[in-house]
């Protein structure tokens, strides 16, 4: 039987990419691949952002993490980000799907679904699955009132599974069921997960422990259930360097998984 920490995964950054932005005043230090046993969980997200890395390099490093996801943004324009998670993955057996992030985001004019037709979407997801890895795509709350919604119906369609983010934390704490049902009709037929941040990025401000556990406990809940694959924390950039008291969040985070983890799921 699996345990609830083998369906969580962390969306990792690069150590330090997001210090002193968005309001974060906490220096992290940590790795993706350590930050994902430090939160308790067991497979990771690899998200560079705009930082070079050497993904062989990344992928070594996270060689013994159950299962790892890849970010091939960039795609329209760099289509050998595909190529090489593809070919990374006849070595390292454990990466499972790519990742295209802020690809409803109006505000990502380099990567968004308005660089993109359906058809070459499915040639990305067409090359991916020959290599035996799932397409999955991030996709926002707020994005829910911005966007077409028969638009982002379209493009669903593409993808083998999609991850929802609640960008501010009082939506979590007032609207997070509605927005679910959405989210739920939405991707009907779908694997799914739900994403977990640790700050709240949408008021550049510290998240509270409360509205963490509350997301991990509906987490739970759907996992249990078989609803959603998984819960992806955001992320071992926030976690803060060795010596530095964490953010209140984060160590509620820790707390909740070191008291929940080894639960058997099924």
């Amino acid at each position: 039987m699996k345990t609830l920490r083998e369906h969580c995964w962390i969306w990792g950054h690069p150590a330090r990419s997001l210090y002193e932005h968005f309001g974060i005043k906490k220096d992290s230090d940590m790795p993706p691949v350590e930050g994902t046993y430090y939160l308790g969980a067991r497979n990771t997200f690899l998200v560079p952002m705009d930082v070079p890395v050497d993904r062989h390099h990344e992928t070594e490093l996270a060689k013994d993490v159950a299962a790892v996801g890849w970010s091939i943004n960039y795609a329209w324009e760099h289509p050998e980000n595909v190529t090489e998670v593809c070919n990374l993955a006849k070595e390292y057996k454990n990466i499972r799907m790519g990742i295209f992030d802020d690809f409803f985001s109006e505000s990502n004019e380099k990567n968004n679904y308005l660089n993109y037709t359906t058809e070459r979407m499915e040639t990305i997801r067409d090359e991916l699955h020959a290599a035996g890895l799932e397409f999955w795509v991030v996709l926002y709350t707020e994005e829910f009132g911005k966007v077409d919604m028969d638009v982002i119906r379209k493009y669903l369609k593409v993808f083998d599974g999609v991850s929802l983010w609640f960008w501010n934390e009082q939506e979590v704490l007032e609207d997070y069921d509605k927005l679910i049902d959405i989210f739920f009709d939405l991707t009907e037929g779908k694997k799914r997960m739900v994403g977990c941040y640790l700050y709240d990025f949408g008021a550049e401000a510290p998240a509270t422990g409360k509205a963490v556990v509350y997301q991990l406990e509906k987490a739970r809940e759907m996992i249990q259930t078989g609803t959603i694959e998984g819960v992806i924390l955001h992320t071992n950039a926030v976690v803060a360097k060795a010596g530095v008291k964490p953010y209140e969040a984060v160590e509620a985070c820790v707390k909740w998984m070191e008291e929940n983890g080894d639960e058997g799921i099924g």
